[in-house]
């Protein structure tokens, strides 16, 4: 149906186009053909890329240049040497008889006096005053107040203050006072305390409020009164002294006449080598270059367009009347594919670059110390330094005479003088007897403070500090002469401000209620009763004392050596040393030069359409050469190739007529065997195949028309399932040509 369709739009189209009839007066014999205008065309030369521009790169090295450098190779340090203490000579004061005291009696006195005595004391009688009662309102609190802790730090501060090192006496005229070295501790600083926040525990709790306060009422219980007897002191108990003479002795103590000092000694610095590590050469980039890559490609270039030619149909019209069917043959303009040329071309596929390694990259097995050097410095291990070796002092024993035991007196008790007296006395007095009137009370629940906020306290312990101070072992009896103490001004650390807490207080929710109070509690009103006395006689005594009488010491000078100016140490300077050394350091880094490689070009020739041709005018022709012509081509079976010989046959009978610019049909058929499909392929290959020798031969292929016929035109009856000769055969297998248009 497809097919009928195509003939007929065909035919429509041609019959179109060639609307006029044969040519007019016609010569019987002659062939007449319509001429069609060939195309023209003209060569066209276009330039295709068949290798692109790359860059070409080369590796210009680093250049290094040589510096000195200026290292220390000995620290600088310091000796010492020894400058020897300065000495003095002192003279001093050494006791040789202490101080002491003798006493003296200074005898008592007597004196008389009366003194008025109770025998009978005031007393009072009791009458009962009753209670009054008021109602009030009272706050009850539901949830006690309460208070956060947070620790004040205590501020420790330094004080002087005065230790006794020798305390304060007193000297008697009768009885000296007895003295002795102790060694005491003395506080330095004092304990302190740190604290720390305990916070307040709460819980809740129901209680007892009270409503109506307890009370009472009281009822009188009368004094009692009894008679004793009192011995009243007359005469009081009284002594009288014997005095009791001192007691010397003889001891002996050492005197320092040249004291302890001490002289140095130098123990000398101790030197060591240390290794330091230094830039010894420094090293530039490594460059390597990764030339450019390629890939192959290709380009089709479009040598002649795509175009189309008119020719005469093969077969007559389905319905033509003529009794020749050459008269219902119409012309239609056939479609000629356009021609390709491949030609390969080079594609860059990346470009050339440069790979870089800095540093020390470029060493095998390089390491982050490389082009590192070292050098050895001389330093000091431990610095020069005096040892203190100590000088024992010199002393020398001295005699003195000393107080063994010192005078005091002897006493002689006197005893006293009592009279018996009879006194009534209160043997328990009128009091009143409390009688408890019960509380009324109601349950109340409230918030308390089970644990209230605490601190808890961290002890410091003091400081002290052991002092050697004379005390006084015996103190003196009778008159007093103070002798001042003896102190030193000490420095100790004492607590200015305690560590405390500050309190935040949380106030108390209270809720009010009444209750009754006792406005006014029961009382007694006491009547005075005066007491009773007699008067007695006393003797007073004023007792016996002892005077002290001070007996001076005894001294005697002598001389000490002391030190003046201790040794100490002068420091020589030592001076550090230096050394050249030389490095290696990076004067230009390696750098890229690079050069651009031009694009490969090739020039192909293309053929452009420059005057479009047509059909014209009915031309007389020679008969011989519109009808098929056999060229005499022996085709191998099944192939498409052309032999020597048929290219021959080609030459001879084809390039001739093409010489004269007529177009022409080479027209191919096969024999019978194979498939139809196979054999209008193979005709179409043998037909192009002597196309694309004419065309390498210089003809136009404008004006070459091939085409395949297959087995549908064949010269004999040897079609399919008809046997024949091999001969019969090969006459079917033949190659045509006829003109089918001149100019």
């Amino acid at each position: 149906m497809k097919k009928v369709l195509l003939t007929i739009l065909s035919f429509v189209v041609c019959s179109a186009v060639f609307a006029q009839d044969l040519p007019t007066n016609p010569e019987p014999g002659k062939c007449y053909v319509r001429c069609v205008t060939p195309d023209v065309w003209v060569n066209q030369d276009i330039t295709v890329q068949v290798a692109p521009a790359y860059k070409k790169l080369s590796v210009v090295p680093a250049q290094y240049r040589t510096e000195n450098e200026q290292v220390v190779t000995q620290s600088a340090g310091q000796e010492l040497s020894v400058v020897p203490a300065k000495y003095e000579t002192q003279t001093f004061e050494v006791v040789t008889q202490e101080a002491s005291q003798k006493l003296e009696k200074v005898p008592g006195s007597t004196d008389t006096t009366t003194e008025e005595m109770i025998i009978q004391p005031s007393y009072q009688e009791l009458s009962v005053v009753p209670a009054k009662y008021a109602t009030e309102n009272f706050e009850v609190v539901s949830s006690e107040g309460g208070q956060t802790l947070s620790v004040v730090p205590a501020k420790l501060g330094t004080e002087n203050f005065e230790v006794v090192v020798k305390e304060a006496g007193q000297r008697l005229e009768v009885i000296p006072a007895k003295y002795e070295n102790r060694t005491e501790t003395v506080l330095v600083e004092a304990a302190y305390t740190k604290l720390q926040s305990i916070p307040a525990k709460y819980e809740t709790r129901t209680e007892t409020v009270v409503v109506k306060e307890a009370s009472q009422r009281l009822e009188v219980v009368p004094a009692k009164w009894t008679t004793e007897n009192v011995t009243v002191l007359v005469q009081p108990e009284s002594s009288r002294l014997e005095i009791v003479p001192a007691k010397y002795g003889t001891e002996t103590f050492e005197v320092v006449v040249k004291e302890a000092s001490q002289r140095l000694e130098v123990i000398p610095a101790k030197w060591g080598n240390e290794t330091l590590s230094y830039k010894k050469q420094e090293f530039g980039s490594t460059l390597s270059v990764v030339p450019a890559k390629f890939t192959p490609g290709y380009e089709v270039i479009e040598i002649k367009p795509a175009t189309a030619k008119w020719g005469m149909s093969d077969t007559p019209a389905a319905d033509c009347a003529s009794s020749d069917p050459n008269d219902c043959r119409y012309w239609c303009y056939k479609n000629i594919p356009a021609q390709n040329i491949t030609i390969n071309t080079t594609e860059l596929a990346s470009d050339a670059q440069v790979m870089t390694k800095p540093g020390c990259d470029q060493a095998p097995n390089s390491s982050s110390d490389c082009g590192m050097g070292t050098y050895t410095r001389r330093v000091v291990l431990t610095p020069a330094t005096t040892r203190v070796i100590d000088i024992p002092a010199v002393t020398k024993t001295v005699k003195k005479t000393v107080m063994v035991t010192p005078p005091t007196t002897r006493t002689i008790p006197i005893p006293a003088v009592n009279k018996t007296v009879k006194k009534t006395v209160l043997v328990s007095p009128a009091t009143t007897r409390v009688i408890d009137i019960p509380a009324v009370t109601e349950q109340v629940t409230r918030r308390v403070m089970v644990t209230p906020p605490t601190t808890r306290t961290i002890e410091v312990p003091a400081v002290t500090k052991e002092v050697t101070r004379t005390v006084m072992v015996t103190p003196p009896t009778t008159r007093v002469i103070d002798i001042p103490a003896v102190t030193k001004t000490m420095k100790r650390t004492i607590v200015v401000d305690a560590a405390t807490t500050r309190v935040t207080e949380i106030p108390a929710v209270t809720k009010t209620m009444k209750r009754t109070i006792m406005a006014t509690p029961p009382t007694t009103r006491a009547v005075d009763i005066p007491s009773k006395s007699t008067t007695l006689r006393k003797t007073i005594i004023t007792p016996e004392t002892t005077r002290v009488v001070t007996i001076p010491s005894t001294s005697t000078t002598m001389k000490r050596t002391v030190m003046a100016t201790p040794p100490t140490t002068r420091v020589i300077e030592v001076p550090q040393k230096t050394a050249t050394l030389k490095r290696t350091v990076l004067a230009n880094d390696a750098r890229v030069e690079e050069k651009t490689v031009p694009a490969v070009n090739k020039t192909v020739t293309k053929e452009v359409l420059q005057k479009k041709g047509g059909l014209t005018t009915w031309k007389e022709v020679d008969c011989k050469i519109v009808e098929y012509n056999d060229l005499n081509i022996n085709w191998n079976l099944g192939s498409a190739s052309l032999t020597a010989a048929a290219k021959a046959e080609i030459d001879a009978k084809l390039l001739p007529v093409l010489a004269d610019g007529v177009s022409v049909e080479i027209a191919s058929h096969t024999d019978s065997r194979g498939s139809k499909s196979s054999n209008r392929s193979l005709s179409e290959r043998r037909a192009q195949a002597v196309t694309n020798y004419l065309i390498s031969k210089g003809i136009n292929s404008s004006r070459i028309v091939s085409n395949g016929y297959g087995e549908s035109r064949l010269a004999n009856r040897c079609s399919d399932g008809v046997s024949c000769t091999e001969r019969e055969h090969l006459a079917n297998r033949r190659t045509q040509f006829r003109v089918i248009n001149a100019n």
